[in-house]
């Protein structure tokens, strides 16, 4: 499909298939340590490997990071639908039916409100990036991905690098001592108190999500030392043995909250 929508060599395609063995693995340790998926992040390793073997077409590094990472995010974001399951009492039949029934449900939905959204002034032959990307939608991961693929066609077709030193550096240094933090806890078997892994999305991730992250952890674990020795109180029940549940509907509430939030203002404002 790619070489015939996309124009990727039928090598470079095969070639992706072990990479997002790879990935996938790497994505389900995070997801199964930190709760979180870091796609965008690995996005930019075939990204940078696809763009290397085939430099003046951009199509190839983008349609394969993005055949890696939509395996690799997909297959570990599934972890965090089994557990709540189980805690919910759902069997793993009960929940591949939920997951079809939101595949469906999902595409019905989102299909019309994203035309309605994003391409709505859009004409054929027109300038898909200009109609999308405006000031109320910024679409930064799109303009992310967009960067990287310009970033590797510069590096690797016109020899020349228009990344800073001070950052190739950064880079280095950051694998380095993220290699030496994981030999550290291998060695130790587990016991070293730091994880790279969630150091490094501290560093990607936007600082209110961290910060949320953080209240929210700390707020638990104290509600857990005030009410883990009395059971059967009505704090026990909610802040102990409920707290995922409750987790999960924030979560979702505020996803939802901002869904319509843009409604309102692109519709009513």
């Amino acid at each position: 499909m790619i070489h015939s929508w996309f124009g990727v060599r039928w090598d470079l395609g095969a070639l992706a298939i072990p990479l997002i063995l790879v990935l996938t693995l790497i994505a389900a340790n995070s997801t199964a340590l930190t709760g979180i998926t870091p796609t965008g992040s690995l996005s930019k390793i075939p990204q940078f490997l696809f763009g290397t073997l085939h430099p003046r077409h951009a199509p190839t590094n983008l349609m394969t990071a993005l055949m890696c990472t939509e395996v690799a995010s997909n297959a570990s974001n599934l972890l965090m639908d089994i557990k709540p399951g189980y805690m919910l009492g759902a069997k793993p039949r009960q929940q591949a039916i939920g997951h079809c029934i939101g595949i469906v449900a999902g595409a019905l939905a989102s299909t019309p409100l994203f035309y309605l959204l994003f391409l709505s002034e859009y004409r054929p032959g027109g300038n898909l990036m200009e109609s999308m990307v405006t000031d109320q939608f910024g679409f930064p991961s799109a303009l992310q991905w967009k960067g990287v693929s310009d970033l590797v066609a510069a590096v690797f077709s016109e020899g020349k690098s228009p990344i800073p030193e001070s950052a190739i550096w950064a880079m280095a240094i950051a694998a380095g001592v993220g290699l030496v933090m994981e030999l550290v806890r291998m060695a130790s078997r587990g016991k070293f108190p730091l994880s790279a892994l969630a150091i490094g999305l501290g560093v990607v991730i936007p600082p209110e999500s961290t910060i949320a992250m953080f209240a929210g952890a700390g707020f638990f674990w104290l509600m857990r030392r005030r009410y883990e020795s009395r059971p059967g109180t009505r704090g026990q029940l909610l802040w102990i043995d409920t707290q995922e549940p409750v987790c999960a509907g924030m979560i979702a509430g505020a996803a939802l909250i901002g869904i319509t939030d843009v409604l309102v203002r692109v519709f009513l404002l």
